[in-house]
């Protein structure tokens, strides 16, 4: 199973793939047959026994209990393994941990724990390890996901003038409050990306949009439905 995880990818954080967060790009070059196999069995734990002692495991090999814990909706279990991953000395070749440590603040925004989530990132800032978005967007994504739209609206708008690649990061946050259904955001963030693609001539970008608007279309009639 280890074999067929792609590589990690550093842009598009909306449609980052779970199967890709945490790993680096030569995770499976550098980790051991044997500890590559043992990490694949943890992928399929069952979950109903108690969870090993950690310092049994490898990180990569906690990595990878975590996020079967994460499918079972053990979200504590989540945490507990992920604080073991993020102690120090954090030197897995294999892993990311800024990313690891993202899917941690993710759990605790959505559990309506975030400041507990904020100080992740301030933790993580000044790391070496490479970040799937700007320390900057990542507050404004965790207190989008901690359901604040308003106060998330206008943390993107400040990260956004950091940006190097503002074009990108105008089409991801418009994913990132299309995917919350923060529909008023939502729309703001499609009219900013399509008046840059206008202004840039971007036509491959406009195809991404265009399908965006669409999906959040169908959000929004099927919100409508169901209010009816």
């Amino acid at each position: 199973m280890s074999k067929d995880f792609a590589p990690s990818i550093g842009d598009n954080y909306s449609e980052y793939p779970d199967d890709e967060a945490g790993y680096l790009y030569h995770a499976w070059e550098v980790t051991s047959t044997g500890e590559a196999a043992s990490h694949d069995r943890w992928l399929l734990w069952p979950g109903q026994e108690t969870l090993p002692p950690a310092d049994a495991l490898s990180d990569l090999e906690r990595w990878a209990l975590a996020r079967r814990c994460a499918q079972l909706q053990r979200h504590e279990d989540v945490l507990t393994i992920t604080a073991a991953i993020l102690a120090e000395p954090r030197e897995h070749p294999a892993l990311n941990y800024v990313e690891i440590a993202l899917k941690r603040a993710e759990l605790l925004a959505t559990g309506g724990l975030l400041d507990d989530a904020l100080r992740i990132v301030s933790e993580f800032e000044n790391t070496a390890h490479t970040w799937p978005m700007s320390p900057a967007r990542a507050r404004a994504w965790l207190t989008l996901k901690a359901g604040d739209a308003d106060a998330a609206d206008r943390l993107y708008r400040d990260a956004l003038a950091t940006e190097d690649r503002p074009g990108d990061a105008l089409f991801e946050i418009a994913e990132d409050f299309v995917r919350a259904l923060a529909i008023r955001q939502a729309h703001a963030w499609l009219d900013r990306t399509d008046a840059h693609l206008d202004a840039t001539g971007d036509s491959a970008t406009r195809v991404d949009l265009e399908l965006l608007r669409s999906e959040l279309h169908a959000l929004e009639a099927a919100t409508d439905d169901h209010d009816i």
